[in-house]
C-alpha cells in the first residue's frame, strides 16, 4: 500500500473508532417522575365528591379519567415545555389533585324589583362564578370568579412536588371552553378539557422552575 493511500485511510479509521465513544458519552436521559402521592389521591373512578358544607358540588377527578393517566401526561407535557433542560432531572409528585368545581358563589339569590321605594322579591337567579366559601374553608378546588373566562364549571389543578431537589407549589384554573358531559368516565370532550388542564399545570410548573 503506498504512502498516499495510507494517509487517507488513517483519519477515516480514527473517526470510525471515535464515533461510538462520543455516542456513549452523551446518552439521552428522559425526565424521571416519582409519584409519592397518598393512596386517596390516586384511587377512584370518575368523580369523587368532597365532604363538608363548603365543598358541596366540588369533585376530585380520578387519575383513570385520562389515558395515559395524568402523571404520565404531565411528564410528557413538562418535558416538552422544558426541552433539553429536563434531561436527567427528577420530578417528585408529593400531592396533586384535579377538581371539577360546579359551585356558584353566593348560591341562589332573589332578584328584586323596586316599586315606589319598596323592594319586591322577583325571580330567583344563580350566583356568579367562584367558590362559595373562603379558600381556608375549602378542602380543594377553590377558585375566584375572576380566574375564569367562561360560564362553564372550571377544572382546577393543585400541585405540590420537588424538581431537581427544589420544592414547587403551583395551581392552574382551566376555563372549560364548552359544555361537557362532566362525568369524566371516558367522554371525548371531558378528556380533552382534562388534558388541557394538565398541560396548563405543566406550563405553570415550567414557569416556576425557570423563574
Amino acid at each position: 500500500m503506498n504512502t498516499r493511500v495510507t494517509r487517507l485511510i488513517a483519519p477515516l479509521l480514527l473517526l470510525a473508532f471515535q464515533q461510538p465513544v462520543l455516542a456513549e458519552a452523551s446518552p439521552s436521559q428522559e425526565l424521571v417522575v416519582i409519584d409519592l402521592r397518598p393512596k386517596e389521591e390516586k384511587d377512584g373512578i370518575g368523580l369523587i365528591g368532597l365532604t363538608g358544607k363548603c365543598n358541596k358540588d366540588v369533585f376530585r377527578i380520578a387519575d383513570v379519567a385520562t389515558d395515559p393517566i395524568k402523571v404520565e401526561a404531565l411528564k410528557a407535557a413538562l418535558a416538552e415545555q422544558l426541552g433539553l433542560a429536563s434531561d436527567g432531572k427528577t420530578l417528585t409528585v408529593l400531592n396533586w389533585s384535579v377538581y371539577y368545581n360546579k359551585q356558584k358563589a353566593g348560591g341562589s339569590l332573589l332578584d328584586s324589583v323596586g316599586i315606589q321605594g319598596y323592594n319586591i322579591p322577583g325571580k330567583k337567579k344563580e350566583g356568579g362564578a367562584g367558590s362559595k366559601c373562603s379558600k381556608k374553608e375549602s378542602a380543594g378546588g377553590w377558585y375566584e370568579g375572576s380566574e375564569v373566562t367562561t360560564t362553564v364549571p372550571p377544572i382546577i389543578s393543585e400541585f405540590a412536588g420537588m424538581y431537581g431537589g427544589k420544592p414547587f407549589n403551583v395551581r392552574a384554573v382551566h376555563s372549560v371552553r364548552r359544555k361537557i358531559d362532566g362525568k369524566f368516565k371516558g367522554a371525548a370532550a371531558d378528556t380533552e378539557e382534562l388534558l388541557a388542564t394538565v398541560s396548563e399545570t405543566a406550563e405553570a410548573l415550567a414557569a416556576a422552575i425557570v423563574k
